[in-house]
């Protein structure tokens, strides 16, 4: 199922007609016929998104909405209500995410349906960790800011002295390549306010996508303002990533005020999107990072070193696996304390960082053992870098904590090297076995005194 659906009717014609429209577009839909039973079926089956109609014996839409608001389950659920007259502005005061008409046709309702569930999911298409686009940043002024795009400048100026005062975001009016320009230079606005058609019929959807095709401008709020006789575009860009469809006169003195609370509402969905997903991509980074030095751990530097490996081979490159050991760690701890462990650790961390080519892996794996990956390094680039890192360790002590033993301490790394080799007439690169040559390396480094790498079996002393 596509996901689930809670339709509140007073009229059962009206449920079963918005349940079978729904099911053939393969949505789990329940039904209630009145505010109570619908409260009651949102806390047993937490619908992702629910239809407020009308009728309803005990309550009125706007009601319902807020008593769905105050649920713990419901605080952020997509609320769409049919409303007309003064109940529209109620509606949007009692926190309804979209207002839907009684007229409103399936093409339109089922491409708004599939809007408010890509923004329920949060956009699962995350980039993998260390990979993400930088996240756009928000206007540099306090406030909130939006940017007008109209058919005529005189348009989108009517529209923002018509709202200036009854929101609170800033106001800028542009032509479309403007707002495309500042988009591509990281000045990305909140919230957009487009014409559907700006200088030709369509244009203002064109420009649409290019602001959801555009790393900086994707996540932003989005609004179509439409002429009379084209509503045939609503379902049109709902689809391409519309938050919200508006009618042309948006402005009208007795249009004004839902305008300005629908506009808001984009606004704040749009920013706890942004919440989200910061959370989303702090929670993927925390969890594949060693929070002791900042880099990658176990979890996720062995799944990459299998990435690697395969396009080793597919790319017929040399793969160099290193594995860094710090020598007497144990003694850091049971002389000067752990205090001065944890500072040794991060001081080494920020010198292997410092040191490694751009492009190669680090990772902290184990208590004191650090791995490294470097893609297209053959034996002789592999031993010069295995020797850099192994003298940025040593080359200056570590500081330590205050109240240690000791001010600093000078530390020393065992380094092992393996070589992985691809090509279309050598056997795949293999990962485990690459790691397991490199622990027998550094297991001979240990043994051989320490302070010294061994590539393969070959002992380069210090």
């Amino acid at each position: 199922m596509a996901g689930r659906i809670l339709v509140v009717d007073g009229l059962p014609t009206n449920r079963i007609t918005m349940k079978v429209r729904l099911a053939s577009a393969c949505y789990e839909v329940s039904t209630a016929s009145s505010g109570a039973e619908a409260l009651r079926l949102a806390r047993l089956i937490h619908p992702q998104i629910v239809l407020i109609g009308a009728n309803l014996p005990d309550m009125d839409g706007p009601a319902l909405c807020n008593a769905m608001r105050a649920l713990p389950c419901a605080a952020d659920l997509p609320v769409l209500v049919q409303a007309s007259g003064a109940n529209r502005v109620s509606a949007l005061r009692a926190g309804a995410t979209a207002l839907i008409d009684a007229r409103c046709d399936e093409l339109t309702l089922l491409a708004r349906i599939r809007g408010l569930m890509r923004h329920e999911t949060g956009g699962l298409e995350h980039p993998a960790p260390g990979m993400a686009e930088a996240a756009a940043g928000f206007a540099a002024e306090s406030r909130p800011h939006a940017v007008f795009v109209a058919d005529r400048p005189a348009t989108a100026l009517g529209w923002r002295h018509a709202l200036q005062d009854r929101v609170d975001f800033a106001i800028s009016v542009r032509e479309p390549e403007h707002a495309l320009a500042e988009a591509a230079s990281a000045r990305v606005a909140d919230l957009y306010l487009i014409a559907a058609d700006i200088q030709q019929p369509g244009d203002g959807l064109r420009l649409l996508s290019e602001l959801r095709a555009r790393p900086r401008s994707r996540e932003a709020a989005v609004v179509i303002a439409l002429r009379p006789g084209r509503g045939e575009m609503m379902p049109v860009a709902l689809d391409l990533g519309a938050g919200d469809v508006l009618p042309w006169d948006l402005a009208r003195p007795d249009a004004a005020p839902e305008t300005a609370m629908r506009l808001q509402a984009q606004l704040a969905r749009k920013h706890e999107a942004d919440r989200r997903r910061h959370e989303t991509q702090r929670n993927m980074r925390w969890a594949m990072t060693d929070p002791l030095t900042g880099l990658h751990n176990r979890r996720f530097a062995l799944p990459r070193l299998a990435e690697l490996a395969a396009e080793a081979q597919e790319r017929q490159g040399v793969l160099a696996v290193m594995l860094m050991d710090l020598d007497h760690f144990k003694q850091v701890n049971d002389i000067h304390g752990h205090p001065a462990g944890d500072a040794v650790l991060a001081g080494i961390a920020a010198r292997l960082a410092a040191t490694l080519p751009e492009g190669a892996l680090l990772a902290r794996i184990g208590g004191e053992e650090f791995l490294a990956v470097l893609p297209d390094c053959p034996a002789r680039a592999a031993r010069r870098v295995a020797e850099n890192l192994r003298h940025a360790v040593m080359a200056a002590p570590i500081p330590l904590p205050q109240g240690c033993t000791a001010a600093e301490l000078c530390v020393t790394i065992s380094v092992g090297v393996a070589l992985g080799h691809g090509g279309p007439h050598l056997p795949p690169v293999d990962p485990e076995a690459l790691l397991a040559s490199a622990d027998r390396a550094l297991l001979n480094a240990k043994s051989s005194g320490r302070n010294r790498i061994v590539m393969a079996s070959t002992v380069i002393a210090a």
